[in-house]
């Protein structure tokens, strides 16, 4: 099931560089930073959720790689990243627990 759409972005609002003071164009930076940051938090749980849901595979998906590539038109390459980077603490805690069944025995 393909969900995506085929319309264009809404173009970025660019201010005029050039006329900017330095004051607003830090404080440009810093908002844009900070808006980029809750974006990618944003994401990262979406991706997360949807991984746990088992989204794909209720949508007509292979995996969650191949929904984001559909999805998001991106590469098969960053889809692998933000699934991986959505839950790293799900394995990091699943080898300490191995480790410690590990020692225990």
């Amino acid at each position: 099931m393909t969900i995506h759409s085929t319309a264009p972005a809404p173009a970025a609002r660019t201010p005029g560089w050039p006329e900017l003071a330095d004051v607003d164009l830090l404080r440009i930076l810093v908002e844009t930073e900070r808006r980029r940051r809750r974006l990618d938090a944003a994401m990262h749980a979406a991706v997360a959720e949807a991984e746990r849901r088992g989204l794909a595979a209720d949508t007509g998906y292979r995996d969650t790689v191949e929904l984001l590539t559909d999805l998001l038109r991106i590469s098969a390459q960053e889809a692998r990243r933000r699934i991986e980077s959505a839950a790293p603490q799900i394995r990091s805690r699943t080898r300490k627990v191995w480790k410690v069944l590990a020692t225990a025995s």
